[in-house]
């Protein structure tokens, strides 16, 4: 059975930031699991299928520096809540270290814009779709099912 982290990083303000999260052995570097969550817009964070046991928990998304929770437990089908310390952003080539290379990136591309420029909406992933069971779905040509 595995547990569950219920996450939080404050500082994240955009929903469906993809959060890298790897569990360690406690005091060491040795990787046991690793996933990837996606946040709302409040910075909460879902990892379902956490391992049990005491792990000090990294985690880190795209252009972040990583942050890193000591001796978390997770017990069998238990909750594990933990707030992380505020996002902190600037890692632009994601080597966890914001550096003169960092700069050259963001210099480099400075005063530019992609092609989809001014187009309507966002570039969030879009939400699930929620199918009901009971529902009955026809498609031409095949089964219904």
């Amino acid at each position: 059975m595995a547990s569950h982290l219920d996450g939080n990083w404050p500082g994240v303000k955009t929903p469906g930031i993809n959060v890298i999260v790897r569990f360690f052995t406690p005091g060491t570097q040795t990787e046991i699991y690793k996933s990837v969550a996606p946040t709302d817009a409040s910075g909460n964070f879902d990892v379902y299928d956490a391992p049990v046991g005491t792990y000090d928990v990294g985690i880190k998304s795209d252009n972040s520096l990583s942050e890193l929770a000591t001796s978390l437990v997770f017990t069998e089908g238990g909750t594990t809540a933990h707030t992380f310390p505020s996002w902190k952003g600037g890692d632009l080539n994601n080597d966890d270290y914001v550096a003169a290379t960092d700069q050259g990136i963001l210099s480099g591309n400075y005063s530019k814009w992609g092609p989809c420029y001014g187009y309507a909406g966002n570039w969030l992933m879009p939400a699930p779709v929620t199918v009901k069971p009971e529902a009955k779905y026809e498609i031409p040509g095949i089964q219904t099912y």
